[in-house]
């Protein structure tokens, strides 16, 4: 009668440590979901956006088309020598209003990752 109260050691240890690996395959899974998750989605906010800085730079430019333009002295080159006119640049001349929305717009956007 004795034997029939005996515990099986041998295979409670053996189903402790199956389940323990178990545990671990299965939480490794959850993990590697989790991250894949948050990748696809990361993916799926920036690839609604444009990603080529010349095709940025292009449609700024293209969004300014219709303002106008001047050439302003340059207080940032060098001094002209006797004689020279000194150094222009051009700028756009645009409203204020504008100028605050192109601002935030590029505030918004996520900064570029570079290698």
């Amino acid at each position: 009668m004795a034997r029939y109260d005996d515990l099986n050691t041998n295979m409670i240890a053996y189903s402790a440590v199956l389940s323990i690996i178990v545990l671990v395959i299965v939480l490794q899974g959850t993990q590697a979901l989790c991250y894949n998750m948050v990748n696809w989605v990361d993916k799926d906010r920036i690839g609604t956006e444009s990603d080529n800085p010349s095709e940025v730079k292009r449609e700024q430019l293209q969004s300014l088309d219709g303002y106008r333009k001047d050439r302003v002295i340059d207080e940032l080159a060098p001094a002209p020598a006797k004689g020279q006119e000194p150094a222009t640049k051009e700028v756009l001349q645009i409203p204020v209003s504008v100028a605050e929305q192109l601002i935030l717009k590029e505030f918004r956007a996520p900064a570029p990752t570079g290698a």
